[in-house]
């Protein structure tokens, strides 16, 4: 090797390094360094806004919260203090200007105060009086429980707004007891207002508690005056008070029961007018059931919950005394209460992201120009070992020998296919004359480096994948198994290797479609199309010159043809059904190099009965008399009975016998219809399997007179273990050596893959018919 040829690896180019360096390395870094810088400000500037935001929206709520407890607080005010200021002048006003004082009172705060809806005033006499707005809200109501004729009655008289009386009428009291009033008994043994619990009335659809006072009037008789108090204008308040955007208010009681709020009349309807059923309920209200739970366990105060992706800010505030333990809860989007410092942060971080991606492309085209001539150096230099591999892949199949003659097979079509197209396998089919089959010329395993072929598929199997490739246009199925065209090509043929992808390239002839070109998983497939094509070309020319030959059956050539023999009589010894003559000069043992050997294992019967046994050996001699015929008319070597196994044997001669294994193949297709016949005309169902194996064994004969021949060998061992392993009832299964002499024959399917001790892995074909 010239000095020229030595190339040092270690040695470095400084002037390529120093130009990587200045114009990738350099750029990247600074490029890198500026993005880091800007991302470091945007993201500090956005978690300070966020922290003030944060601060704002809680001052914002507290706010709100203080104006709203103001608002409740001056709501029900004229009812508690209200109380206190009545009873004070009616206490002190002489009796008979009591009635005049209690009506005059009511009338004036009724007409100046909408939430207030009635007044009461009861005494321990009895005696009750009422005044309420009425149907018509120009009109009030006075009401006093009077007595006729032993009947207690409720007085109407209506008065307008001038104080005239517009009419009057009696109203049946029934049974009406002051003393069992809640706002009434309430009030008993103590001189505070007392709230009774809110109630409702369903035809009015108003929401009412009652505050109640008990004092002594001028001449000592206790009387308690009574305050009606709608909830239903504070509900209206809530429901229209604007917090933030979408926040909003609602007022619970110590119990967690809504004492006013938003929807105020569909609560009531869904607690079917049940105060006690007014609740917060979690799926219809979830932000206010997280802030009333935090209330519960932390108390007072602003909390900070998150629902549904987004942050709220809820806050628990104590309403005044004289609210019987109310509670304002208020929830509102932390956003909504400074929205304007989430855009601000929001455009911040946008024009801090803008930045960083002009910054980003600007250091990046640079570099982008510089590489650009690299990606196409490289492409350049892909695309002409492409070329170079398929001008490589078309020289090797036109100078490969008897291209078109079909007694060669075409490995180098296959070969090449698969190496092109960088294919896990690739292999080629032809369809049979009358195009009911399809029979693989040959299948070649890229990763195997093996060589398979002379499987057959039927039409009636496989129905889509034919009419698919019958319309002439190769198609590609990424995943075969999930497509109804490939899907029972993917079980019979490529699931035993694993493979998924499949490309279906149709062969066009003389006569139409004369078979197609299989690619499984090939990664180059779209880059190689006009290659496929033209191998697909290449093959349409062979499937020509094979259907030409097969007119003339003069042409065929196989070694394995059978030659006529002389039919040679049987002799019947203990345990064999059939052996040539000429056995008894056989001694010691016999080596055979090519030995065809096909084992028929029956399952074991079940009778009861005499009946049924003699039935049995019937249909068992039948079945021998039949192996028999079909062993002397194929000239069989020997055929052994032992229990539920029957052997046949071919080739066991002084000189290795070419026809051995065809007879042998023609004898198991017979004999497996003669079987399936016989047992069908039964009523029965095959209960046979059947193994074959070709290849050396050895043997001889063994005992006394009369002496039995018996073979032993691994050919035997792997003629069994196909037996045994069969698939299916009926079905004959070979080893790959059988498949390798019979496969221009005959007819195979493949069976995948089995392991044998001391042999290791090897291939099992099912034998489905001669050609």
């Amino acid at each position: 090797m010239s000095s020229e040829e030595i190339i040092d690896p270690t040695a470095q180019n400084e002037a390529s390094m120093r130009k990587a360096l200045l114009h990738l390395a350099l750029p990247f870094a600074l490029t890198i360094l500026a993005v880091g810088a800007i991302a470091w400000v945007g993201l500090s500037s956005y978690r300070t806004t966020r922290e003030g935001v944060v601060r704002l929206t809680q001052e914002l709520v507290e706010a709100v919260q203080s104006y709203i407890v103001q608002e409740v607080a001056d709501y029900i005010m004229p009812a508690a203090a209200g109380n206190l200021i009545a009873s004070g002048m009616i206490e002190h006003a002489p009796v008979q200007v009591q009635d005049k004082v209690f009506y005059s009172y009511a009338g004036t705060m009724l007409r100046k105060i909408p939430q207030l809806q009635s007044f009461y005033l009861g005494g321990e006499d009895g005696s009750m009086r009422l005044v309420t707005r009425s149907s018509d809200p120009d009109l009030l109501d006075h009401e006093v429980l009077i007595v006729k004729n032993g009947h207690q009655y409720f007085h109407h008289e209506l008065y307008n707004q001038q104080g005239q009386q517009v009419s009057q009428y009696d109203e049946d009291a029934g049974t009406y007891n002051l003393h069992t009033r809640p706002w009434f008994t309430s009030t008993k043994g103590s001189s505070d207002i007392k709230w009774t619990q809110p109630y409702l009335f369903a035809s009015s659809k108003q929401f009412v508690m009652t505050s109640s006072l008990r004092f002594k009037g001028a001449d000592g008789n206790e009387l308690v005056f009574a305050t009606n108090i709608s909830l239903n204008e504070l509900s209206s308040y809530l429901d229209h008070i604007k917090i933030g955007q979408t926040g909003s208010a609602m007022i619970v009681d110590s119990q967690g029961r809504i004492m006013a709020g938003r929807n105020l009349d569909q609560k009531a309807r869904a607690a079917n007018w049940n105060p006690d059923n007014m609740r917060i309920d979690p799926k219809d209200e979830p932000v206010f059931a997280l802030g009333y739970d935090h209330y519960r366990v932390r108390g007072f105060g602003v909390h900070s919950v998150t629902w549904n992706g987004r942050r709220y800010i809820v806050m628990a505030s104590e309403l005044p005394r004289y609210s019987q333990g109310w509670v304002l809860l208020i929830a509102v989007p932390e956003k909504d209460m400074a929205s304007f410092a989430h855009q601000s942060s929001r455009q911040s971080l946008q024009f801090a992201g803008i930045i960083i991606v002009f910054s980003t492309l600007l250091g990046g085209l640079f570099i982008r120009q510089v590489r650009r001539t690299d990606r196409g150096t490289r492409a350049l230099q892909r695309h002409n070992q492409q070329v170079e591999q398929e001008s490589a892949a078309a020289r090797q199949v036109a100078v490969s020998p008897g291209l078109f003659d079909p007694t060669i097979e075409p490995l180098v079509l296959t070969e090449q296919l698969a190496v092109v197209t960088d294919s896990r396998r690739a292999s080629l089919w032809r369809f049979l004359h009358d195009g009911a089959a399809l029979v693989c010329e040959d299948s070649y395993d890229h990763q195997q480096d093996t060589h398979t072929g002379g499987f057959e598929m039927g039409r009636a199997e496989l129905g889509s994948f034919f009419s698919a490739i019958d319309e002439g246009t190769s198609f590609t199925v990424v995943n075969a198994a999930a497509d109804e065209r490939t899907n029972r090509f993917e079980r019979l043929v490529m699931r035993e290797i694993g493979t998924s992808m499949l490309g279906v390239f149709p062969v066009h002839g003389p006569r139409g479609i004369e078979g197609m070109v299989a690619l499984e998983n090939p990664r180059l497939l779209g880059q190689q199309q006009y290659f496929v094509d033209i191998m697909a070309a290449i093959a349409g020319m062979r499937f020509a010159a094979t259907r030409s030959s097969e007119k003339d059956p003069t042409q065929q050539k196989n070694p394995l043809v059978a030659q006529p023999r002389k039919v040679l009589p049987p002799l019947l010894t203990d345990n064999m059904l059939m052996h040539a003559a000429g056995m008894e000069g056989l001694s010691g043992a016999n080596v055979y190099s090519a030995v065809a050997v096909l084992i028929i294992s029956f399952t074991d019967p079940e009778v009861e009965g005499a009946q049924e046994t003699e039935a049995l050996i019937s249909l068992i001699d039948q079945l021998a008399t039949h192996v028999q015929s079909i062993a002397l008319e194929q000239q069989l070597f020997a055929v052994e009975v032992a229990g539920h196994r029957m052997i046949c044997m071919a080739g066991c001669g002084a000189e290795e016998d070419p026809t051995a294994l065809t007879r042998l193949a023609d004898a198991a297709l017979k004999m497996r219809e003669t079987f399936m016949g016989a047992l069908a005309a039964v009523d029965l169902e095959p209960v046979f399997t059947m193994g074959m194996d070709y290849g050396p064994a050895f043997g001889g004969l063994v005992g006394q007179e009369p002496q039995v021949f018996n073979l032993w060998g691994q050919t035997v061992s792997l003629a069994e273990l196909m037996s045994e392993g069969a698939s299916d009832p009926g079905v004959i299964q070979v080893t790959e050596r059988v498949y390798a002499a019979l496969r221009d024959r005959y007819l195979f399917r493949s069976r995948g893959t089995f392991f044998t001790p001391h042999l290791g892995l090897g291939r099992a074909y099912t034998l489905a018919a001669s050609r």
